[in-house]
């Protein structure tokens, strides 16, 4: 259901303007499973290309079948291997990049601040990804959405990140995608379950429970946010079943 999937990916509901969006989790949340989807969607919905940059290549593509081997030769993956080389790649994507690209993915952003000198750098680096994206969406007469921005990074502390380095960032995305794993909730399974809570000024927050089977099939289930009392809430499920993730199905 690629409506559900550009929502959790931080796609504006209707009657707001996109944003870029930031995906926080721990390592093994499915953060780049979750950017890879959210390409093929991307790729499928549009007839322009995809950018999906990262350190090196991901280990294990999810599948899709024929609508994602179709979709996949409309993504771009580019591995600039140090912040400089990024740095470069992104200023000069205005100049080398073979046509407009309506989405551009960064996954793993934490490895390019690894050695990053101060939250100031964080901060250019962002902003210049935020500048290539403005440039494209006024390229883009054909897609309202213009060129959209999402970007992977790991929970600071885990890989030597500064918090400030973080709050650098945070200034540049009024969406957010928080990811949890829940343990709790895979009751022993080899499924693995992820809690994605969804941020964004205007709408109220939303959340969904992420599925990672064995075989790297992802399933997603909405959920609803309940009181229990006036010093909590509960999860619960939207609906009885999983809603499966198929690149370029409609909602």
């Amino acid at each position: 259901m690629s409506g559900m999937v550009l929502k959790l990916l931080g796609a504006a509901p209707a009657g707001l303007a996109s944003r870029p969006l930031l995906l926080l989790g721990p390592a093994g949340s499915g953060r780049s499973a979750l950017l890879f989807r959210a390409a093929l969607v991307g790729a499928a919905a549009s007839h322009a290309r995809v950018l999906f940059l990262a350190p090196r290549p991901l280990e294990r593509l999810p599948g899709g079948g024929a609508t994602a081997t179709g979709a996949i030769q409309r993504i771009h993956f580019l591995y600039p291997p140090t912040q400089r080389d990024l740095f470069q790649l992104v200023a000069s994507l205005h100049e080398t990049s073979s046509g407009t690209p309506s989405l551009i993915v960064l996954d793993g952003l934490e490895e390019y601040l690894d050695r990053c000198p101060g939250p100031h750098v964080a901060a250019q680096l962002v902003a210049l990804l935020l500048d290539t994206a403005n440039y494209f969406s006024h390229k883009l007469n054909t897609e309202p959405a213009g060129c959209q921005l999402l970007v992977s990074m790991r929970f600071p502390g885990e890989a030597g990140e500064k918090t400030e380095q973080l709050s650098a960032i945070e200034r540049y995305f009024s969406a957010q995608c928080w990811l949890h794993p829940d343990a709790e909730r895979s009751g022993g399974s080899d499924s693995k379950l992820v809690i994605a809570h969804l941020s964004q000024p205007g709408t109220a927050d939303q959340e969904w429970l992420v599925r990672f089977d064995p075989q790297g099939d992802m399933k997603i289930s909405p959920l609803l946010r309940k009181c229990e009392n006036d010093h909590g809430s509960a999860l619960e499920n939207d609906s009885a079943e999983d809603h499966p993730i198929v690149p370029g199905a409609h909602s």
